[in-house]
């Protein structure tokens, strides 16, 4: 078993190799970063309350920031313990069990909450009559609860022998066995890859079909609007896109972080080849900085962020189109200018041509005999 690593009688050797190789930086920085950066998101939801009014996608949003700041306050400090004790575990199997059962429950907590977001959105674009009936906030807040009791509920099947807890390298933090090779061991780790996977995929499908049915509206209704409508459609259309622009980073942020760890679980699990334990710890990373992305998202890419970058962006491009104009006008004014000196010139010659005729007809009379 590969997590055995973790469980040896040498513990001496195992912790100075340890205490020489890895460090505590990436954890604190992860743990920095986690926590102000979910702080600042939860601040600017409630400063900018009057502006979104809580509904059901910010309160989604609240709820994710919720969790992952949770989950980060739950199971750091435990690891920064076990770093200070030279890489010896503290508290035995519940400590280990406690640990594993707030990473489950926050990631899949986060799974799901994702997925919930895209199919609010979903409802908002292609069913709009049947979200506004069933847009209540009361019914966000079951919705937030019932996910996270699924979530726990997931996360403590290891503790009624559905798989179990274990240490995995460097020893400083617990999660489920994925190298077992006990039946309950395979099931579950097949499980929580499964839903991993599933959720991102369906979370990619509702977003392209929200993508399409946003493009197929904007050409539905642009005609035959009187230009108030037409402005009032445009704003609308460019709220979705901002609220869809942040949900596409999310689920992107989403399975960057979270399909490595995924692949690696799948992978230990079926093939049975020798440990990596470099590799695991990578994916367990990238999976945490999953908790540190998903606020800074939000803090960029929010509307209020997104419509001052729009709103820079037409700037530009009317300057750009000012100067264009002016560019064109002095041009249209030399060529009117050199029209209007050929047609001086040309009328110049004209009038001559007439005088001199003229005046030769004048001579040739006064030369005729009477």
């Amino acid at each position: 078993m590969a997590s055995a690593y973790c469980y040896t009688e040498d513990l001496t050797n195992l912790t100075n190799h340890l205490t020489t190789v890895h460090s505590v930086t990436p954890s604190a920085v992860i743990f920095s970063l986690g926590v102000g950066g979910n702080l600042l998101a939860i601040f600017l939801l409630v400063k900018h309350s009057n502006t979104h009014q809580w509904r059901v996608f910010y309160r989604l949003v609240a709820g994710l920031a919720v969790t992952d700041l949770f989950g980060i306050l739950s199971s750091s400090p435990l690891a920064f313990i076990v770093y200070s004790n030279d890489f010896r575990w503290v508290g035995g199997q519940p400590a280990c069990d406690y640990m594993s059962v707030v990473l489950i429950f926050a990631s899949v907590s986060t799974m799901l909450i994702a997925t919930s977001m895209s199919m609010d959105r979903f409802f908002a674009v292609c069913y709009p009559f049947v979200y506004k009936t069933f847009e209540k906030k009361r019914r966000v807040h079951v919705i937030l609860a019932s996910l996270w009791i699924f979530a726990l509920l997931f996360a403590c099947l290891p503790l009624v022998h559905l798989g179990h807890n274990v240490r995995h390298f460097p020893c400083t933090w617990c999660f489920f066995d994925y190298f077992g090779t006990n039946v309950t061991d395979v099931i579950y780790s097949l499980l929580y890859a499964s839903l991993g996977i599933l959720t991102i995929a369906t979370s990619s499908v509702i977003n392209i079909l929200v993508l399409v049915a946003v493009g197929k509206q904007a050409k539905r209704h642009h005609k035959g609007l009187s230009v108030r409508s037409r402005k009032g459609r445009k704003r609308a259309k460019r709220n979705e896109m901002f609220i869809l622009t942040f949900i596409i980073a999310i689920l992107l942020t989403f399975a960057i972080c979270w399909l490595p760890l995924m692949i690696r679980i799948v992978t230990n699990i079926s093939l049975k080849q020798i440990p990596d334990y470099p590799s695991d710890l990578l994916a367990i990373r990238f999976a945490s900085w999953n908790q540190i992305l998903d606020p800074w998202i939000y803090i960029v890419l929010r509307k209020e962020m997104l419509a001052r970058l729009y709103n820079v962006y037409r700037r530009f491009n009317r300057q750009e189109a000012s100067e264009y104009s002016v560019c064109n006008v002095d041009r249209s004014e030399v060529n009117d200018n050199g029209d209007m000196r050929n047609r001086l010139n040309t009328a110049q010659d004209e009038t001559h041509q007439q005088v001199l005729t003229q005046s030769s007809k004048e001579t040739g009379n006064v030369l005729s005999p009477n």
